[in-house]
């Protein structure tokens, strides 16, 4: 692939395969996982290069056409030309239109239900149309039906769901639709400046389209006025619906790294049809790119027609990636009820003439760049069709993750972070274990992991100075009864001591107390395995042996002590190391697998040890840390660190502490499990300093507080918020909510703060009722028409308290307060707003038909009376 590329689109009916272009046209085939017979041409994704077509160079657009015998698509050039290709040798000449000016082709829509009609867009011309619809069985078209917009510009096009109607955006200032069903095409047009981007969601339903920063959506149905318009900060570069969900419309800023989604729903509330939409971004990258420079922007994307929620990016105009949306879970709207897990299904797609014949066990080949690797559950639509979700726990099928977030904010999961509370809550042993481990690590107001303990890879700075202590190294003893000619090397220092206590490890002269715990909470065969690791094999013997008459099947621990009691190394170490891979297999407890590979190993050989996942990370480093050299112990810790980020296990911050490592475990965590509750509680109890105000926490915490924000726990978030206030910078910023004038747009309510003297009742008054700048009136209350900050209802002998410090517009009652509708901006006083929607669910005044309280989960019935 030579140069940049400018875009790249997956064939409708040809699920592994996919063009791109540029300077050049390429056609590629996605190979199936089990596929290595050769090198891949792109570096981020395993492809067979097929072909690429050479006459059409420096494409401006590109379309992949929904024929189902040969991938073929329309190249449409900057002097006006548009080709047919299909990537044969072959050249037809009637696979060519050149329009009589020359002019760029801007854009080009095939029409899905006839494969052979191709509407093309071209630039303005005062004397040319604009728009073509050509039929390439019958040749290049001539007849005056064909085409539309005389001295006009086609700045994007699309079909509608019934394929009969084409949707131009003209001009930069209108779309017009173009019904052809009829022998002259009527025409519909509506005035408006998004006109880029024109598509039509797959239910039909929507008509989307954008210009700058400004998404719009209509109903293609009646196109008179815009549903609703969607702002963003950032100007738009491409927008796409994805073909295997309802409504989820994809979105691409300019100069961005991330996915913008926008899930749009529908309120049906007595079929008002209000929309709404529900927004995420997602950054499609590896997690150990993110911070790397090695991918910038996002240029182009591609959904795939069937996969479910699979596309094609393009980084940087260089890098293209096959990506999988993380699996999205959804929940009923309501504020008020359990909310239940609801696992998002896709489209149904009809099976293509070429897939027919195929059973139903075959799938089509997926790919995905996701770092971490995992068994992927395959869901089958009814029609057949089968999908791939990877990286998803089964668990999340089984549990309802919501409620059980829920539940745990309840209880104050992760308020107050202490073992003891841990055992009371509703945790899974694993993330009991993480928390613990975080307890242990964490001191001195500060998350120090091991690498930084044992001074790995600090360079020349002073962290790494006050961890290079001296290391001293002793051959350990074996105990009398054992002959092992290998001589077993311990390290210390004072590094080390301190990372064995990280781990949960006792010194040597409190081992047996460390002991004699673990066995008083039931953990015998990790007390044993410990034992061993310090060569006092005859008091694991013990343990195990105690254990065993306190247990329903004591066998394994009875064959144990057996072979313990037993055990020669000089004599037994072959015997025993052949039969040990076999017996591993037999071997449920992973500490005792651990025991016989300590026992069985070969010189210094540790590996058969240190790669027992069933072994707590925390247990093998503290093993590491006993018995492995200065580099081994660097080798060992960037292994784990690296897997930890690939896997998305907590228990890795044990080794990275508060640092980019960490952020990147905890952004693996929460794309594999969905659990955005754990990772921002994590992150504001132990995550400090400059690293709080990485995007990634910050977003994460914002939508967790977002979720106790839906669930109506008021004070569970205050608490948070308190929490993150005391590990912000003590200085304080201004006051950036406040209520601001219709005319000068300055703060109505700092001035009245800000009031250095009392005033009369009469003067205070006036003073609310108007602009303290500009004198200006506040603006009316719609029921009641009297002026906002106006005392009302003094006549039932309600009286405002005041304060001899405290201006009256502090100390009036909240039934008085200001309060407004975020969609329609229409308000009034709170007390007159409430009792309106105890009995009417659409705004007050007379020309707004919006249907204020419909957003809300509150029921006007259930509305307290607050005045």
């Amino acid at each position: 692939m030579s140069g940049n590329t400018h875009g790249l689109s997956w064939f409708p009916h040809f699920p592994d395969k996919f063009v791109s272009w540029g300077q050049e046209i390429h056609l590629y085939e996605v190979r199936r996982k089990d596929d290595h017979s050769q090198k891949s041409r792109l570096p981020y994704i395993s492809v067979n290069y097929l072909a690429n077509e050479s006459r059409y160079q420096y494409a401006r657009c590109v379309a992949a056409s929904y024929h189902s015998d040969q991938p073929i698509i329309a190249v449409g050039l900057a002097d006006g030309k548009v080709g047919i290709c299909n990537f044969r040798d072959t050249y037809d000449s009637s696979w060519e239109y050149t329009p009589r000016q020359q002019r760029m082709c801007t854009c080009l829509a095939w029409n899905e239900l006839d494969a052979n009609i191709l509407a093309i867009g071209h630039d303005r011309h005062r004397n040319d149309t604009c728009i073509t619809i050509w039929d390439i069985e019958r040749g290049v078209p001539k007849e005056t039906a064909n085409f539309f917009g005389v001295g006009e510009s086609a700045n994007s096009i699309c079909w509608d769901r019934n394929h009969r109607t084409v949707i131009a955006g003209m001009s930069q200032k209108m779309i017009k639709l173009f019904d052809l069903r009829q022998s002259n095409a009527t025409c519909q047009s509506i005035q408006t400046k998004t006109v880029q981007g024109l598509s039509v969601s797959p239910n039909g339903n929507y008509l989307c389209s954008y210009v700058d920063s400004v998404i719009t959506l209509w109903d293609p149905r009646n196109i008179k006025s815009p549903l609703r318009q969607i702002q963003s900060s950032k100007n738009h570069l491409q927008i796409a619906w994805c073909p295997t969900r309802t409504s989820l419309l994809s979105s691409l800023q300019r100069d961005s790294s991330y996915i913008t989604l926008y899930d749009i729903r529908s309120v049906d509330t007595d079929n008002s049809g209000e929309i709404y939409h529900v927004k995420r971004q997602i950054s499609p990258f590896p997690a150990r790119y993110q911070h790397s420079g090695k991918f910038s922007f996002v240029n182009c994307l591609s959904w795939h027609s069937r996969d479910f929620e699979r596309a094609l990016l393009l980084a940087d105009a260089l890098n293209i990636l096959d990506f999988r949306l993380p699996a999205t879970l959804h929940t009923a709207h309501s504020n008020r009820r359990k909310l239940p897990l609801l696992m998002q299904r896709p489209l149904y797609t009809p099976a293509s003439p070429t897939s027919t014949a195929a059973t139903p066990t075959q799938q089509q080949p997926t790919s995905s760049c996701s770092t971490n690797s995992g068994s992927s559950l395959d869901f089958s639509t009814p029609g057949g069709s089968p999908f791939n979700v990877d990286l998803l726990n089964p668990e999340l099928f089984e549990l309802d993750l919501v409620d059980e977030t829920r539940q745990r904010a309840l209880e104050d999961y992760g308020i107050k972070p202490d073992n003891k509370r841990f055992g009371e809550l509703h945790l899974t042993p694993y993330l009991r274990n993480v928390w613990s481990t975080l307890n242990n690590v964490y001191s001195e107001d500060r998350l120090t992991g091991l690498k930084a303990t044992l001074g790995i890879n600090l360079g020349h700075t002073s962290e790494a100075l006050m961890a290079s202590s001296r290391i001293e190294s002793q051959v350990l003893q074996w105990p009398e009864g054992i002959n092992n000619s290998n001589k077993l090397i311990c390290y210390r220092s004072e590094q080390r001591d301190l990372a064995l206590q990280l781990c949960g490890w006792a010194f040597e002269q409190e081992l047996d107390r460390f002991i004699d715990q673990l066995y008083a909470n039931k953990e015998y065969s990790r007390a044993a395995m410990i034992c061993v690791f310090h060569l006092k094999i005859f008091h694991a013997c013990n343990i195990l042996s105690s254990a065993a008459d306190n247990m329903r099947d004591p066998s394994m621990y009875r064959i144990t002590v057996i072979a313990l009691s037993s055990f020669n190394a000089d004599r037994c170490s072959s015997t025993w190391r052949n039969q040990r891979s076999s017996a591993n297999m037999q071997i449920h407890d992973p500490h005792l697998r651990a025991v016989f590979s300590f026992l069985t190993m070969e010189k210094d050989n540790f590996d058969a040890v240190l790669k027992e996942e069933g072994v707590s990370l925390s247990d093998r480093m503290a093993f590491a840390c006993k018995y492995l050299s200065e580099t081994k112990l660097a080798d060992y810790v960037a292994q784990q660190i690296k897997a930890a980020i690939d896997g998305g296990d907590l228990n890795g911050l044990l080794l990275t502490g508060e640092s980019q490592d960490g952020i990147d475990i905890l952004q693996s965590y929460m794309d594999t499990s969905f659990d955005v509750q754990t990772v921002a509680l994590v992150a504001i109890n132990y995550f400090r300093q400059e690293l709080f105000e990485d995007k990634r926490i910050q977003y994460w915490i914002a939508s967790y507080l977002d979720h106790l924000n839906s669930w109506g726990l008021w004070e569970k978030r205050a608490e948070l918020d308190i929490k993150i206030e005391s590990i912000r910078p003590s200085s304080r910023s201004s006051r950036t909510v406040f209520l601001s004038c219709n005319f000068c747009g300055k703060s109505v309510s700092n001035a009245l703060l800000d009031e250095p003297r009392p005033r009369s009742t009469t003067t205070s008054t006036n003073r609310l009722s108007s602009c303290p700048s500009c004198r200006k009136p506040l603006p009316r209350c719609s029921l009641c028409l009297m002026h906002m900050g106006t005392m009302v209802n003094m006549s039932n002998g309600e009286t405002p308290t005041t304060t001899p410090d405290v201006p009256g517009w502090q100390t009036k009652p909240f039934s008085k307060w200001f309060s407004w509708c975020q969609t329609c901006r229409h308000g009034g006083h709170t007390e007159h707003i409430m009792q309106w929607f105890k009995q009417n669910s659409e705004c007050p005044v007379s020309s707004c038909n919006c249907r204020c309280f419909d957003m809300d989960g509150t029921k006007p019935n259930t509305l307290r009376d607050i005045s």
